[in-house]
């Protein structure tokens, strides 16, 4: 049940309002059609599964050996190449930090520390891996629920922002489940020398969204 909370898209960490360069495909017509979106969330996943959901299952394992977490929160931001997508990744760690505060789960605390000192940069994925783990969470079973949850919030953006059908959005997502927990497999081997490979495509959209002349998101 903790798990549901953390990834349900009510669950306040600020999620909802970016995009991470998808308002950029959009708005430059790249993605108009249902069958358009089939193609940006297969290759979404495929970025997914070598940078957050990697970062989560590294997170998991790191919970004991704080220097390899502080290494994995540098290398998570160093990762990030559009300046929108790592703040926006560091706001959300913040908010989850404050969330969990609020509700009385542990686990947390060292991260936090760090990140308010200055000794970490602050990383969502960093900070839903440690959770799942001293909420005895299971590896699989968290990574496999951070991919649904992103792909969603695409699935939702890509609704307002098309705009497209409910029933399509749910078509699509539906159809996808077998590539999410694909995703999320290949995500729990990747070595941590290989997490930040990315498609270069998807950067470069997230880059410019700064400079559209008008924008629902915050990245």
């Amino acid at each position: 049940m903790k798990l549901l909370q953390i990834t349900d898209a009510f669950f306040p960490v600020g999620a909802f309002t970016l995009s991470n360069g998808l308002e950029t495909y959009v708005q430059q017509e790249r993605l108009r059609t249902p069958a358009d979106l089939e193609a940006y969330l297969a290759a979404f996943l495929r970025s997914a599964a070598y940078n957050d959901l990697a970062v989560a299952a590294r997170a998991w394992d790191y919970i004991d050996d704080f220097a390899a977490l502080l290494r994995l929160d540098a290398l998570a931001a160093a990762s990030r190449i559009p300046r929108e997508v790592r703040e926006g990744a560091r706001r959300m760690c913040q908010r989850f930090f404050r969330l969990a505060g609020q509700m009385g789960a542990g686990g947390l605390e060292r991260y936090a520390a760090a990140v308010r000192a200055g000794e970490a940069y602050g990383q969502y994925a960093v900070a839903f891996g440690l959770y799942a783990r001293a909420q005895g969470i299971a590896r699989e079973d968290a990574v496999a629920a951070l991919a649904y949850n992103a792909v969603s919030a695409v699935v939702n953006n890509c609704v307002k922002l098309v705009p497209l059908g409910q029933h399509d959005g749910q078509r699509i997502l539906h159809a996808r489940l077998g590539d999410v927990l694909c995703a999320a497999r290949l995500a729990l081997d990747v070595p941590e020398e290989e997490i930040g490979l990315a498609l270069p495509g998807l950067d470069l959209r997230a880059i410019q969204h700064e400079h559209l002349p008008a924008r629902q998101y915050m990245s």
